[in-house]
Order: structure tokens, then sequence, then C-alpha cells
């Protein structure tokens, strides 16, 4: 589970005010739950992530609302008496689908030295990490949609797991400005800000547009962020950079 340095780790209930998401920080240390309080056995972990798989894939390409728990099941092959006996409720699911979404993203947080070190190693990243098909980025694009509702279980978590992936690309852009590769009057928040909103545009396209379009049409989503990370950075480095990267 993700924590944010500045406000409560927790999220507020639903009938609770409203917080503004605090800027990301570190892992807390505790395991992300599973939704279920089942014992810690073998065979049941696996049927358990079994049907996250399930529900991340209903979740993404249906959203939270347009899926029930017996559409769930269907999906996987189990039955919904099955279902019940690993969630207790489609909110209990949700949960444990969003924590895993909070350890991709805590797998990018520990990333950030390795993608901010140029161009290259950050559009690695997007490749690896924010690609707009992949599963967790289509994901969070449905539910971070989803989440302008006041009635979706998770919405703090979600907003909470929105500021993390810009806070991973801010700190990006912020070593390109110290490196001079940013060009000039670029703010690294908004570039990270720019660039996840990409992401999850891109991730909407590819299930709108992507098939309507004909195999031959160039538009893949990856060159898309190539040149919006272009926008940002500068052609080359200066002089003193570039003598510096020949030693």
């Amino acid at each position: 589970m993700l924590a944010s340095a500045g406000a409560p780790a927790a999220a507020p209930s639903a009938s609770g005010p409203a917080r503004s998401p605090g800027p990301p920080h570190v892992r807390t240390g505790a395991p992300p739950s599973t939704g279920s309080s089942a014992p810690d056995t073998g065979a049941p972990r696996n049927r358990r992530e079994e049907i996250l798989d399930g529900a991340a894939e209903m979740f993404a390409e249906h959203g939270y609302h347009g899926s029930s728990l017996r559409d769930i099941s269907s999906h996987i092959g189990l039955s919904h008496s099955g279902m019940l006996h690993h969630f207790e409720s489609k909110d209990a699911l949700l949960d444990g689908v969003i924590d895993r979404l909070e350890e991709h993203a805590q797998a990018a947080l520990d990333r950030v030295p390795e993608f901010s070190t140029d161009r290259r190693s950050l559009l690695r990243g997007l490749t690896e990490v924010w690609h707009p098909a992949s599963l967790p980025i289509r994901l969070m694009a449905t539910l971070d949609a989803e989440s302008v509702s006041e009635d979706l279980h998770g919405r703090y978590r979600m907003a909470r797991l929105r500021r993390v992936h810009e806070h991973v690309l801010e700190s990006c852009f912020s070593s390109f400005a110290a490196q001079g590769l940013l060009r000039e009057n670029t703010e690294p928040a908004f570039a990270g800000r720019a660039l996840l909103a990409v992401v999850l545009n891109l991730a909407v396209r590819e299930k709108t547009v992507r098939p309507l379009q004909h195999r031959t049409d160039d538009d893949n989503p990856l060159n898309d962020l190539a040149m919006q990370v272009d926008a940002f950075l500068i052609e080359e480095p200066p002089a003193r950079h570039r003598t510096d990267l020949r030693r």
C-alpha cells in the first residue's frame, strides 16, 4: 500500500469529507490486502489471484459499475458462491484490484533512478510501466474516469494513485532539468502531469479508435508518447553535458 507525505495514509470513508491526496512518498511496509480473510494457504491464494486477474480484466473493459460479481465469476468460470467465498462483496474485490495497482505504482516509484537518467531510459519506462495497451494502465484509465463519481468505492485511492504516477514522471523530468536536458521554462510538474494524461488518453484510444482503424495506420501509441517526451526535452545536451557523456 502506498503512503503519502503530509497526508493520512488511509483514504477517507465514503461518508467522510473529501480530502486532497498529498504528494506520494514511500510504501508503508504493510503487505497489500487480498480483500479476503481466508487462511493463507496455497490453493485458495492461487484462486484469489485468478479472481483478481479476471476482475481486473472486467473492470478495465466494462468499468466497475458495468461489471457485476456474477459477470466476473462467469468470466473466470467460477460459481457465484465460490466467488463470495474469497470476496464477500464487489467493493472488497475492487480493494484487491486497487492493491495490485498500488503495487504497480510502487514498482514505478522504486525505478525512478533508472528512468530518470536520459531520454532512452524514460522511453523504456513508458514501454515497461506505462504502455497504454497494458492491463494496469487500461484499468487505471477506466477506474480514474469512474472516480469522478462520489459513488465509486476507492475513489480516493485512485486519486492517490494518479498523484503517485504524476510524481514519478515529475521526478524524471526534474532529473532531466538538473542535467540541462529540459526545454527552457518547462516545469517538471506540468510535464509529469501532461505525460500521464497522454498515457491515460491513449489507453482509452486503444479501446475505442484502434479497433476501427486499418492495420496499415501508423500511429503506434509509443510513438505518440515519444513525441510528447521530445516536446519537453531539448534536442541535445549543452556542450558541457556532451563532454561529460563522452567520458
